[in-house]
């Protein structure tokens, strides 16, 4: 695997990582930080299309709990896996 592909698969692992603390820091209810602020200006530019396009297809499955975490893992996956075949 080169080192582009290298690179683009640890950032793809580094936004996993950080969507799996914005989504236990949401859980947890914490009051707003330096670095609260900073993750979610990183993670929800990414959620919110996917929330818009579950809301607008599935609107039943986004009632109750937020699903784009988990469809956000899953494109990262696929992207992931793209990068690695590709290059």
């Amino acid at each position: 695997m080169s080192i582009i592909a290298r690179i683009l698969v640890l950032l793809l692992d580094v936004y996993d990582l950080l969507l799996l603390v914005y989504v236990v820091l949401s859980w947890l209810h914490l009051r707003e930080n330096r670095w609260t602020v900073m993750l979610r200006s990183v993670v929800e530019p990414v959620l919110n299309p996917i929330r818009s396009f579950l809301a607008a297809r599935l609107p039943r499955l986004t009632s109750p709990l937020d699903w784009s975490p988990v469809v956000a893992w899953v494109l990262l996956a696929v992207v992931r896996n793209v990068v690695r075949w590709l290059l």
